[in-house]
């Protein structure tokens, strides 16, 4: 393969290895373990208006498989609890919105999986072992210092950069709610720091992998030579 092909699937593999690699993150907190150890844990701040761990778990856990798309469309808005509904009109249309982002999302994340994994096969196919290291460790690297610097960015002014990730997303003002609004009362602002920091962490470990596994295996790949 010529250096003027072997260069562009590089940069390609280097650039989508930090999306996987937080998207991977992301996916793996849109679960119930998560939920469970987020609620479970000591110091996360009670509801104030007196949902039970349990029913913060129950109520939480439809959330997340709606978001994945498990559950029918109209699932929250015919939801009830002692006869009221438990989601006003704007927390359900919210909700819809953020489905459909996550969807989207999701069909990126595998989009650029099978991408990655081809260009990985083209490389090592072609007898470029050595690049596709160098694209590893570079990716890796890449990795933490786009998620250091983010969450470092969330760890300073975290208002402002909480408000700008959803000014990505959603309409202005279309995620804010009242504090006894039960999308509030189920994800404080407690819960989104931790998974933002979690995503952050986990995304930081795989980053360092990548990069130590692309380096070690680039020089093996000198000792052979």
């Amino acid at each position: 393969m010529s250096n003027r092909l072997t260069k562009p699937l590089q940069l390609i593999l280097i650039l989508l290895i930090p999306v996987v690699i937080v998207l991977t993150a992301a996916r793996f907190l849109a679960t119930d373990q998560f939920l469970a150890f987020e609620y479970g844990r000591a110091g996360f701040p009670p509801d104030s208006f007196g949902f039970t761990v349990r029913q913060r778990f129950v109520l939480a856990s439809t959330n997340v498989h709606y978001v994945l798309a498990h559950l029918p469309d109209d699932e929250l808005a015919k939801q009830t609890q002692d006869g009221v509904a438990v989601y006003n009109r704007r927390e359900v249309t919210h909700m819809a919105d953020v489905r459909a982002v996550f969807q989207s999302v999701m069909q990126i994340w595998w989009g650029v999986i099978i991408l990655s994994i081809l260009t990985g096969l083209i490389l090592s196919w072609k007898g470029r072992r050595k690049e596709l290291a160098s694209a590893i460790r570079s990716g890796g690297a890449l990795t933490v210092i786009l998620i250091g610097s983010i969450a470092l960015l969330a760890l300073l002014a975290w208002q402002t950069w909480f408000e700008n990730f959803h000014l990505l997303f959603f309409k202005p003002g279309s995620w804010l709610f009242s504090y006894s609004d039960t999308l509030i009362r189920l994800f404080p602002l407690q819960f989104w720091m931790d998974a933002t920091f979690t995503i952050s962490a986990i995304s930081l470990i795989g980053g360092f992998l990548l990069a130590f596994i692309g380096w070690h295996w680039k020089r093996s790949q000198r000792s052979y030579t």
